[in-house]
């Protein structure tokens, strides 16, 4: 089997572009390992970006100011044929796609973060997918649940379809201080405005607080709420690097993340493997991956404040024994999104091309 696994890293040779490149990209690392100089990594910067993502990944990365700039490297990339890379808005990685398939029967993924919603645009969504993209695609890889149920909406086969793009790279978020030791404090990481609820966060908290609460909120993050965030428990700090965190998972309870629209929510993930319990809403996708509905968390229906103050007070009167459970049901779902999780989906992907299976 060795020499089988090892004919294998030899013949598959990927190429792997993440727009915006992400915490959570470094899921990859285990498929830098293991393919090493035979893998190509193409980003473009994050908005947010974190320290030294190619120190940690022991892998070069090729830096695009353009998604586009690929088809500047289609010559320099001319073997590839295994690549997997962020949506289908850029035409440069389209051409880049067929002209893969033609020259080496490339297998083609695409990445999809978006949630399923139903709604007119995604209609419209299905239409242009089925009559344009769908060629260009042999399969699509997605977070979980919403995802899959978006993209056989959009038309991509069921069996071509694979979950575990998003997750928490076990190398930095995990648990280093029991759930039972830590500060009774609700946690909140992301960009401070209404789409992530932040207004009826503040405005839930400030009720439980006058009806007698005595856990503490911390607001880690930037955005045009950013003033608003103070009150009586409220404790507001920056844009934090994923180390500074962690950190912040490991010395509070609970991780509160109630946004109107997420198309996955990878905090949650990250939170989960820190053993945090979440509280969230169902327009959260990695809701319906992560948490169990009051075992290692609440799950809103509805995004209102009197909502939100019931959750807090839940879990104010929570015995220890229950967070305690729920803290390692936590645990045990997000090790299904890190980096070996995500290691064997890629090599599933890649033996189900008849190019490249062993």
């Amino acid at each position: 089997m060795k020499k089988e696994e090892e004919s294998f890293l030899r013949k598959v040779k990927p190429i792997i572009f993440w727009d915006g490149f992400p915490v959570c990209a470094l899921l990859i690392k285990k498929v830098a390992d293991k393919f090493k100089e035979n893998l190509i990594i193409v980003a473009t910067k994050s908005r947010f970006p974190f320290a030294e993502p190619e120190s940690i990944l022991e892998h070069d990365i090729i830096w695009l100011n353009n998604a586009n700039d690929i088809w500047k490297y289609k010559n320099k990339f001319n073997d590839r044929n295994f690549i997997i890379h962020s949506g289908w808005i850029y035409k440069g990685w389209l051409k880049y796609d067929k002209l893969m398939k033609q020259r080496n029967k490339a297998m083609v993924v695409v990445a999809v973060d978006n949630r399923f919603r139903g709604d007119f645009r995604q209609l419209l969504g299905a239409l242009w997918f089925r009559l344009c993209l769908k060629k260009y695609f042999d399969a699509a890889i997605v977070p979980g649940k919403s995802g899959q149920k978006l993209m056989r909406f959009l038309g991509m086969d069921p069996d071509k379809i694979y979950t575990s793009l998003y997750g928490a790279y076990e190398g930095i978020f995990k648990e280093t201080v029991l759930i039972e030791k830590r500060a009774k404090e609700f946690l909140f990481v992301g960009q401070l405005n209404k789409r992530k609820s932040v207004d009826v966060l503040l405005d839930a908290f400030k009720n439980y607080r006058r009806a007698g609460g005595t856990w503490t909120l911390r607001m880690v993050g930037d955005g045009p709420l950013k003033n608003t965030c103070h009150g009586d428990g409220v404790i507001s700090e920056a844009f934090a690097q994923p180390q500074d965190i962690v950190k912040k998972m490991n010395a509070a309870k609970v991780l509160v993340l109630p946004s109107r629209d997420d198309n996955w929510g990878t905090v949650i993930c990250e939170a989960a493997a820190c053993g945090m319990h979440i509280i969230s809403t169902q327009s959260v996708a990695a809701s319906a991956d992560i948490i169990q509905n009051n075992t290692n968390g609440i799950v809103l229906e509805n995004i209102s404040s009197s909502d939100l103050e019931k959750a807090f007070f839940s879990y104010e009167n929570m015995p220890k024994s229950r967070l305690k459970e729920g803290s390692g049901i936590s645990k045990a779902i997000a090790r299904r999104y890190n980096s070996e999780a995500f290691f064997n989906v890629f090599m599933k992907m890649a033996n189900a091309s008849p190019n490249t299976a062993i």
